[in-house]
């Protein structure tokens, strides 16, 4: 759709200016591409405050915002979707415009592809006329002229510096969408550009650990989303994959040009990053390299003005990239092309040489018709097939069109020729690529638009009705297709008038007209006011003046000479015979009777010829949608592999693609750096159009025959190819995991140091990548490291007494580290069977997570696990090269454990840190009620007791503290609080703050306990609630009357939606020396009978 925004009529009045003003402009210049100087003073004005000052950043904002500025007044649009456009000088190109022909987009020919003429003349004329509509050139049409095409391509392939600039709409999309990383940062000594978006790797690496056998990411290094859609398809079809693993390069000596050298480094690069996406430890890797030359191929390129900094065209990269493929596989015709392939020739003698590149994407059609009356026979090669959108419902309407014949005539002299033409296929691709023309070039704007049209693409595709091998049979039934849509037409033209009836604009129905006559046929007119009427007097005219009576007509009274003429217009307040709904003024029964059944009998016979008219188009449609569905028209069956999507305008937007799993029968979502699940209706809805300006671009179909008989698409199997790569590449893959392996065993040994106290502000954090634009570092706790920390001495003990006592080899530290465990385990054991003796005096699951594991029955499998964590994070492990190993050992393998295993133990972790809190919350309840701040310490005892009811509920006595000591501190801080309260009422003459605290602090107290078996609780309940009614006798003020009659209703029946004061979150320093801070509080307990007390029931 084409949006004119009007041309900027404003003058500006200009005055020189500073140079700190010329240095701002110029930034602006510089930042947003924009060189008209009215349009950036616009901005500034906008900006600007009451004082005249403005931030450069918000003048820059307003300026990329879409509706700020006309388009044509920018010099640097973004790269567009222009498909590359070669016109041959050979094609069939002098059909004049509106012709019905498709536009193959033949490319260089290779000698494999060699265009043949067969017929009884080639057509001739270079060039054609374009196809206009107004200022509109579309280019799909290859009959468009060639200055038009050119200038078309020149203005679409501008420069753009700028960002996304509110092209990209939703606010969910995966952080990969909104982080894009310039390629240049990741070149050595580079300079980081203005408008780049940045996307900065995740410190810790364990979050760029891949999941299991998921697939593997690409990194988005600036702008290069389009280049993740493409090589994750191609990638995905493991014959593709297959080839480029296997390829070959010749020696230096041999790769000859420039251009077939950059080919042979691209391939060269291209075979390491699928070896890495193969067998990577990494969610995701980095494509830097095989982009950088890419990048540099089109920005040296003349037609390709500052693409290399721009996104690329899905179709366009991948025309290029299927000719470097090309290319570079004539130098390594040997490669064979498919795993089965490579079997047989290892059987055979003779090999063939062909291009597999050729083979696997490249399919043929004829072109056959007639070039002014002469006719022609043409057999073309086609990679990626174009298809048009505008006008078109579903993929086969457009194919149709494209290859069913258009005859145009033209008129020379005294003779009338004819010209058209046909495509049939003649050999299908196992890929086979249909590229969707979602753009039109506005010359009066001077930019490419996307088109947002819907368009429907199954799931399965028969290509039989498009084979040449079928054209005697099709051209049949096209014909029949023919006439049933000329039935079709005629009778829609029917069913119409009697949907839209009437020659008026506004046209309804025929039903609801005849239904809408018989309403009001049946209508009865109101009852007339009574109220008299309004007259006016006049003299008796003669006869012959009056020529008719009618509604409005003076009326004679009979016997009089008086004429009685209704006052017009009738005054506000009179009603003169005038009724609220449309009804017959006058009508007989019998006329009623015969009208009622003149219009039952019209509207029945109506709506049974609509219904009539509607079974008989819904037969033809039918027919129509299944005159191809027969066995016969479905032997050509070819599976949706991938749909390549664009969010966004013409002029930039984000690329990503949807791609079928057909082993486990699902789709998966490659958004750069982010691989998930995605159901088919989620893609039909980001593909179709018309949704989020998202839409498919490119649409990717693989031979269904070919897929039940080989290997050619099968993204499961990715993972399963490692140990078949060629030497060099798991060679290179290896080397990359054993960094990325480092890495990991570097991080954990800083994280185990912070944890073990020798970098307390950071210790126990790892930064995770926020998903806003920029990009910073939040901090979440590292449980493993965090909890070693707690147990460190020990910890270290055991490994000295293991090392210094045996037998140790450093290059083989295994038997030492499952001793260390071992032991650890059994003095575990023992501390937990002596539990019961020491609580609540000393609480030893404080000092060890494996002791509260064990209490609360955690598998040994899973104690076993965080065991080796605490060696693995032991920050005292450091002095000496045996233990040092020992850590290393325990790192290794609690990296490599099963995810299931690490899960389940991270799991633990939460159920541990849970507790702690828990305890933290007794000791900060405990220290305020001591101090008599009994208004503080109530939130955490009610917190306290629900959260640790719920762990011995869930675990046993062993999940969390002493049930009867969180009950007393409870009960004795609630009848304190209430007596506190109390006092408060009675003194105060606004209560409303002693009230708030009852309804905040008391009620959710007394609500869980009206359910308490205790007797103690009970006697509590009954001794607050008497403290209140005792005021109900006293003479108080009528507002505290008020006031109180309100609160007592609750304190009697206190809501079930009563909740406690939140507490302050729980930070990782609060919960340092915790078990100290335990010790403290309950040492006064002891003391002071508290305990005693509370395990006796008082």
């Amino acid at each position: 759709m084409t949006v004119e925004q009007p041309a900027l009529h404003q003058r500006c009045h200009t005055q020189p200016r500073s140079a700190e003003e010329n240095y701002v402009y110029a930034q602006i210049k510089e930042i947003t591409g924009i060189d008209d100087e009215r349009v950036i003073r616009r901005a500034i004005t906008a900006c600007q405050d009451r004082d005249g000052k403005y931030e450069i950043e918000n003048v820059v904002t307003m300026l990329l915002a879409d509706d700020f500025v006309h388009p044509a007044l920018k010099k640097k649009s973004g790269t567009t979707a222009v498909p590359s456009i070669v016109v041959q000088e050979d094609a069939v190109s002098d059909v004049k415009a509106g012709t019905n022909t498709v536009d193959a987009r033949p490319r260089r020919v290779s000698s494999e592809r060699e265009t043949t003429s067969q017929g009884t003349q080639e057509a001739g004329a270079e060039g054609a006329t374009a196809r206009k509509s107004g200022n509109v050139i579309d280019l799909t049409n290859e009959n468009a002229s060639s200055s038009d095409l050119r200038k078309a391509i020149v203005a679409s392939l501008q420069d753009s510096q700028g960002i996304l600039g509110g092209q990209v709409s939703r606010e969910e999309q995966d952080i990969s969408r909104v982080l894009e990383q310039s390629l240049a940062e990741s070149k050595a000594g580079t300079k980081r550009k203005r408008g780049d978006i940045w996307f900065v790797d995740p410190l810790n690496p364990h979050e760029r650990k891949r999941q299991d056998d998921c697939p593997v990411g690409l990194k988005n290094v600036g702008n290069t989303c389009w280049f993740s859609a493409v090589i994750q398809s191609l990638f995905h079809i493991r014959r593709f994959r297959h080839l480029v693993l296997n390829f070959h390069p010749p020696n230096e000596s041999d790769q000859g040009n420039g251009a077939e050298s950059r080919n042979l480094r691209f391939m060269t690069e291209l075979r390491y990053l699928f070896g890495l996406m193969i067998g990577s430890h990494k969610k995701y890797v980095d494509p830097s390299k095989a982009v950088e030359i890419l990048k540099e191929a089109f920005s040296s390129s003349p037609s390709s003005s500052g693409v290399g900094e721009s996104q690329q065209d899905v179709s366009e990269f991948q025309h290029k990239l299927l000719e470097w493929l090309e290319d570079a596989f004539k130098a390594d015709t040997s490669c064979p092309s498919s795993p089965e392939q490579q079997h047989a020739e290892e059987n055979s003698s003779v090999k063939k040489m062909k291009n597999p590149m050729v083979e696997l994407f490249y399919g043929q059609y004829r072109a056959e018709g007639t070039n002014e009356g002469k006719g022609f026979s043409n057999d073309e090669t086609f990679g990626q097939f174009p298809l048009q959108v505008n006008g078109f419902r579903d993929v086969h309407e457009s194919l149709e069109v494209a290859t069913a014949p258009g005859v145009i005539e033209t008129i020379s002299g005294n003779t009338t020729q004819t010209s058209g033409q046909e495509l049939w296929f003649t050999r299908l691709p196992p890929v086979l690529t249909f590229e969707l023309s979602r753009f039109q070039f506005n010359q009066q704007l001077g930019r490419p638009e996307k088109i947002h049209n819907k368009i429907e693409f199954p799931q399965v595709i028969y290509m039989d009705r498009y084979m040449c091998c079928n054209k005697i049979e099709t051209r049949h039934r096209r014909e029949q297709v023919k006439k049933l849509r000329e039935e079709l037409s005629v009778l829609n033209t029917r069913l119409n008038k009697f949907n839209h009836y009437g020659s008026g604009s506004k046209k309804v129905p025929l039903q609801d007209v005849l239904s809408y006559a018989l309403e009001f046929a049946q209508s009865k007119p109101d009852h007339y006011s009574s109220l008299p009427q309004d007259v006016e007097m006049e003299s008796p005219k003669p006869q012959s003046d009056v020529t008719m009576v009618t509604e409005s007509s003076p009326v004679k009274s009979p016997g009089t000479d008086v004429t009685m003429t209704p006052a017009t217009p009738p005054r506000p307040h009179r009603t003169a015979g005038v009724t609220s709904n449309p009804a017959p003024r006058h009508i007989t029964d019998g006329e009623l009777q015969v009208l009622q059944d003149c219009l039952h009998r019209w509207r029945t016979e109506v709506e049974q010829d609509v219904r009539e008219l509607q079974d008989n188009i819904n037969i033809l449609e039918d027919t129509v949608n299944k005159m191809y569905s027969d066995e016969a028209m479905q032997r050509y069956p070819y599976q949706l592999h991938a749909v390549l999507v664009h969010e966004g305008q013409a002029a930039s937007g984000h690329y990503w693609a949807y791609i079928y799993s057909t082993a486990k029968e699902r789709w998966l979502k490659f958004n750069d750096i982010t691989v998930s699940e995605a159901s088919w209706d989620e893609l039909a809805k980001e593909s179709v159009g018309g949704y989020h300006n998202a839409s498919a671009y490119c649409l990717m179909y693989v031979d269904k025959s070919q897929l039940q008989q080989t290997d050619l698409v099968d993204i499961d199997q990715v993972g399963k190819d490692l140990d078949s790569l060629p030497k060099d590449l798991k060679e290179s893959v290896i080397l990359d995991n054993k960094k990325f392996e480092e890495e990991i065993l570097d991080w954990d040994n800083e994280q185990a140091r912070k944890a073990a106290g020798e970098s307390a502000s950071a210790a126990e954090t790892k930064p995770v990548a926020s998903t806003s634009t920029v990009a910073t570092q939040t901090a979440t706790v590292y449980y493993p490291a965090v909890h070693a920390s707690l147990s460190v001495t020990d910890t270290a003990d055991a490994v000295a007494s293991v090392v210094d006592k045996e037998v140790f080899s450093i290059k083989d530290p295994e038997p030492a580290l499952n001793n260390v465990i071992d032991s650890e385990l059994r003095r575990v054991e023992q501390v937990v069977r002596s539990l019961h003796t020491k609580l609540p005096v000393e609480d030893p699951r404080l000092q060890h997570p494996v002791v509260y594991l064990r209490a609360c029955g955690a598998e040994k499998r899973v104690c076993h696990g965080i065991m080796c964590e605490q060696v693995a994070y032991c920050g005292l492990l450091e002095s000496e090269e045996r233990y040092k190993a020992l850590k290393n050992t325990a790192l290794r393998r609690v990296n490599t454990s099963e995810k299931q295993d690490r899960d389940r133990c991270m799991f633990w972790h939460e159920k541990y840190d849970k507790f702690r809190k828990l305890v933290y919350w007794f000791v900060q309840g405990v220290r305020y009620y001591n101090e008599e701040n009994y208004e503080k310490a109530m939130p955490y005892f009610l917190h306290l007791y629900e959260h640790n009811r719920k762990c011995l509920s869930e675990y046993g006595p062993g999940g969390g503290l002493s049930k009867k000591i969180v009950m007393y501190y409870r009960r004795h801080c609630m009848l304190k609080l209430n007596t506190v309260m109390t006092n408060r009422f009675e003194d105060q003459d606004d209560v409303t703050d002693t009230l708030h605290v009852m309804n905040t602090h008391m009620l959710p107290c007394l609500q869980p306990m009206t359910h308490s078996s205790s007797p103690e609780d009970t006697s509590a309940m009954e001794v607050v609630r008497e403290k209140w009614c005792a005021f109900l006798g006293q003479e108080i003020s009528a507002r505290k009357i008020e006031k109180l009659q309100d609160f007592m209703s609750k304190l009697f029946d206190p809501p079930n939606e009563t909740r406690p004061p939140a507490l302050p979150t729980v930070l990782l320093q609060d919960l340092k020396d915790l078990y100290r801070q335990y010790v403290n509080v309950i040492d006064h307990a002891v003391n002071s009978g508290t305990v005693e007390k509370a395990l006796s029931g008082l």
